[in-house]
């Protein structure tokens, strides 16, 4: 399998492409296949609008771009609205996040 690989890209550009921004704390992570899903207590929105909890898909694979939220820690996400969905994956969460690598 081929290595993740990542546009280069700055937070105003990641930003301004994503549905929601917002900063939430995790609360836990169900894998379905290859995708995680993850829920996050919205801490504050940057962009967009929140209920009190969002659930993330990131893929499960590190090598697809997955990315592992770090347990209990406040992080910055960008995700994207697909299919009633919010998306997201380390492209992203690393530009928002670059000491939580």
């Amino acid at each position: 399998m081929a290595a993740c690989s990542c546009p280069r890209q700055t937070r105003d550009q990641l930003a301004a492409k994503a549905s929601l921004v917002f900063t939430g704390r995790m609360l836990g992570t169900r894998r379905d296949g290859a995708s995680n899903f993850t829920r996050l207590e919205t801490v504050q929105v940057l962009k967009g609008s929140a209920p009190p909890v969002v659930e993330v898909m990131t893929p499960a694979s590190p090598a697809a771009c997955g990315y592992a939220f770090p347990a209990g820690q406040v992080v910055a996400v960008a995700a994207t609205l697909r299919q009633q969905q919010y998306e997201t994956d380390s492209c992203a969460m690393v530009v928002l996040n670059p000491s939580k690598r």
